[in-house]
């Protein structure tokens, strides 16, 4: 671990919080627990630009095109004042980036899903470039572990994007909170997790101290994330089963939910066919007709779903929208068995 801990400090670490826009909560609290415990000052949290549907009710990522007070380059560098216009404006938002950029007070590099994984690794080339010479691709609860075929497994496209982007860079996968979004149960993850020590492919763990209650105090309360909340909720000792997701799924908040394992990427990426069939796109379009023709449902045929049925926009949001069924319905119409 040592050799790794050196490597990092001399050369910075952008942290992508790959599951999607709440993620970079917890990417903004990895980088403090790393400078804390291993000395790393060199270290930015990275955003993915697509929110659940009760903040932003339309289908899929926020295109850049949208993105309003940034500087939008390789990188979309997201500022505390940073706002996505959709609908021609009559549909206003903060994205989670914005929160997160006022606490950490300065802007934060976020990446759109519009080009596929080829936009992804041009973004993550631009923040090479300036210093961040590693890539840690944090998920909060594990998902990124997944095969696709998964019963339990709602959102597997931002994960694999993110993963089939950072092997293409000196990289590592972190898995903190393992179960916390209540898709992979947490002992499949630790499955997983013991899969990927079994190829030689596990780095090391850390876990959050007590005192990062404080700093989760801090950005959870102007926060909708449901995940990032689990190691928060552990800290203070509150363990059990909690309900999320409008109860749709249940987490277990345990003594792993503190943890943060940290895997080799090429390692991960053996255990996810997604993300390895993804790391030529370069558009959504691509990537959606990659999963389809595995035969793995996503967030995004989900959400397209969501869309057709119920509509999209504000008026959406007022609608009790059943995503069980919506998810049986594209589970039926997509969902293939693996080829063994």
């Amino acid at each position: 671990m040592s050799g790794i801990i050196s490597e990092l400090r001399k050369e910075g670490i952008a942290v992508v919080g790959a599951g999607g826009s709440g993620d970079v909560v917890s990417a903004f609290v990895f980088c403090k627990v790393v400078r804390d415990l291993l000395s790393i000052e060199k270290c930015v949290p990275v955003a993915v630009l697509w929110e659940r549907w009760s903040l932003d009710p339309y289908p899929g990522p926020i295109p850049r095109s949208l993105i309003r007070n940034a500087e939008v380059r390789r990188c979309v560098y997201v500022g505390p004042d940073t706002y996505v216009e959709r609908c021609g404006g009559d549909y206003v938002f903060r994205p989670h980036a914005a929160i997160v950029a006022e606490l950490y007070g300065d802007v934060v590099p976020a990446v759109t899903l519009e080009l596929g994984v080829c936009g992804v690794v041009e973004c993550l080339r631009e923040l090479v470039d300036s210093g961040f010479k590693y890539v840690v691709a944090l998920d909060v609860g594990g998902d990124i572990l997944a095969s696709g075929y998964e019963e339990s497994l709602w959102s597997p496209l931002a994960d694999s994007l993110i993963l089939a982007a950072v092997s293409e860079f000196n990289s590592l996968v972190a898995v903190l909170a393992p179960g916390a979004d209540g898709e992979l149960p947490q002992d499949c993850v630790m499955s997983r997790i013991g899969e990927v020590m079994s190829k030689g492919g596990y780095v090391g763990a850390l876990g959050l101290w007590r005192e990062y209650a404080g700093l989760y105090e801090k950005v959870l309360p102007e926060t909708r994330t449901e995940a990032s909340r689990v190691p928060y909720e552990a800290l203070l000792g509150h363990l059990g089963t909690k309900s999320m997701r409008k109860g749709t799924r249940r987490v277990q908040i345990t003594p792993l939910s503190p943890l943060i394992f940290l895997l080799k990427t090429s390692t991960v990426l053996q255990l996810n066919k997604l993300a390895q069939e993804l790391k030529k796109t370069r558009s959504l379009a691509d990537a959606l007709k990659t999963a389809e023709e595995l035969g793995i449902p996503t967030e995004l045929h989900l959400e397209i779903e969501i869309a057709k049925k119920y509509g999209c926009g504000p008026e959406s949001l007022k609608a009790n929208i059943n995503t069980q069924e919506v998810r049986k319905i594209i589970r039926e119409r997509i969902f293939k068995q693996p080829k063994t």
